[in-house]
């Protein structure tokens, strides 16, 4: 019930949740892209 007494903080935190999530997602796919150069180059230099 305290979701109801608070609408204000609750999509704030809902929002800041999501900004986070997107950023997690966003750093995993660099670093899956990053990851992935560095093998191809890493093959194209041997």
């Amino acid at each position: 019930m305290t979701t109801l007494k608070h609408p204000l903080k609750t999509t704030k935190e809902v929002s800041v949740w999501q900004m986070t999530a997107k950023l997690v997602v966003l750093a995993g796919i660099l670093m899956a892209y990053s990851y992935c150069f560095l093998l191809t180059v890493g093959s194209v230099l041997r």
